[in-house]
């Protein structure tokens, strides 16, 4: 009726190297003696945690990809301030009188021509609303837009052999350098543009020409009846739209204030989900720490009273158990972070539109926090822990199994 009596003991691994085991101490020995005696419990407490801040670094990873494309977007990529459609009818000399009547107007800083047209690009299974874009002056176009690549954060330039296409309209297409896309200009036709680099980009789907390699594709001269603006730092938008709606010549206007806007409230509410996705990942974790060390001191109830019998005051028992806590959870975080920055990836392709790209690189605190969190769950639970086993009652854990 009694228990099974333990196995006899064997020598852990760590024993035969010597230069590391005479250093330990004798509490320490006793632990890395535990890890090898219960490597099931110690296995799931380290999968436990893991798990627990991978979630945490799912939930702050996809924050920092949702809320930084705000700032890369309209604030490094998309330079300019306004755009304003002008009448189609306009030639060359009245072109240049209204951007002459509209650098005059306080608060503009510059304004250049560009052509754009909205074409549909042609996958295998899908059509894609893409936008082409062709500067009146290819050398002033860093200005207001700014095509980079996104790992080396080089200018790419425009040049007659091809076009310059995002990322996101590369993966939706499958294409890549070098290839050839279709488009089809509103009639019905396909047309073949050559894609001769990608840039960074994360909102909208677009295509870069120069105006040779326009009219090479399209087979006439694009028209230029969109005016790009840049304002001064103190400028006041409004006062300043008003002011290019009264020359007359201003069809519509577009301040990418408002574009940023709106795309900030389409954002919010995504932060929404991403804020359930963190505190049930913390709630998450401090159950499974909990469980987990409840678990431990039940099982190991006689071991405790009986080193408590042997003369280990309160604070020593804990400390016999922390210890292994503490080495769990710090070998679940390491393993928890890198599972979390591939969660994050996966769930970011997930939940991307077409009209979307995610920034799919992680700040260094994403890592910080969900550390720090999952760290600060395990002392809590340490905390909570050591008031159990203050009141373990050595007479009756030792009687338990008679």
């Amino acid at each position: 009726m009694r228990p099974k009596p333990p196995k006899a003991g064997k020598r852990i691994l760590l024993e035969r190297i010597k230069p590391i085991w005479n250093h330990l101490s004798f509490s320490w020995k006793v632990t890395m003696r535990n890890f090898f005696r219960y490597k099931k419990r110690v296995l799931m407490t380290i999968v436990g945690i893991a798990g627990c801040t991978a979630l945490l670094m799912a939930g702050f990873g996809i924050r920092y990809s949702i809320t930084s494309i705000l700032d890369l977007q309209f604030g490094e990529l998309f330079v300019y301030d306004a755009v304003s459609v002008t009448s189609g009818d306009l030639d060359e000399t009245a072109q240049e009188e209204l951007e002459d009547q509209v650098l005059a107007i306080d608060g503009v800083d510059s304004a250049m021509y560009f052509a754009s047209r909205t074409v549909d690009s042609v996958g295998e299974d899908t059509l894609v609303s893409t936008t082409v874009v062709v500067p009146q002056r290819t050398g002033g176009m860093r200005q207001y837009i700014v095509l980079r690549d996104k790992d080396t954060k080089e200018t790419i330039p425009l040049t007659s052999n091809g076009a310059v296409i995002n990322e996101k309209l590369a993966e939706l297409l499958d294409v890549q350098v070098g290839d050839n896309i279709q488009i089809d200009p509103g009639d019905g036709s396909t047309l073949d543009v050559k894609v001769s680099a990608l840039t960074e980009n994360y909102a909208g789907n677009y295509i870069y020409m120069n105006d040779e390699y326009y009219q090479d594709v399209f087979g006439e001269s694009p028209s230029y009846t969109n005016l790009y603006l840049t304002f001064a730092d103190d400028a006041d938008g409004q006062a300043i739209s008003q002011a290019l709606m009264d020359t007359g010549e201003i069809l519509g206007l577009s301040l990418v204030s408002d574009m940023e806007e709106s795309f900030q409230d389409m954002l919010t509410s995504l932060n929404y989900v991403v804020i359930i996705i963190i505190v049930s990942a913390g709630a998450l974790a401090f159950v499974v720490l909990y469980n987990l060390a409840n678990i431990n001191i039940a099982e190991r109830k006689r071991e405790l009273a009986t080193i408590k019998v042997l003369g280990f005051y309160d604070s020593q028992v804990s400390a016999y158990v922390y210890r292994e806590n503490i080495v769990c959870t710090l070998c679940g975080i390491v393993v928890g972070l890198a599972l979390g920055v591939a969660l994050t990836q996966y769930i970011l392709e997930m939940v991307e539109v077409d009209v979307v790209r995610f920034n799919r690189a992680t700040d260094i605190w994403s890592f910080v926090f969900s550390g720090l969190l999952t760290a600060l769950f395990a002392v809590l639970v340490n905390f909570i822990m050591h008031y159990k086993l203050k009141k373990i009652d050595m007479v009756e854990s030792l009687k338990s199994v008679e």
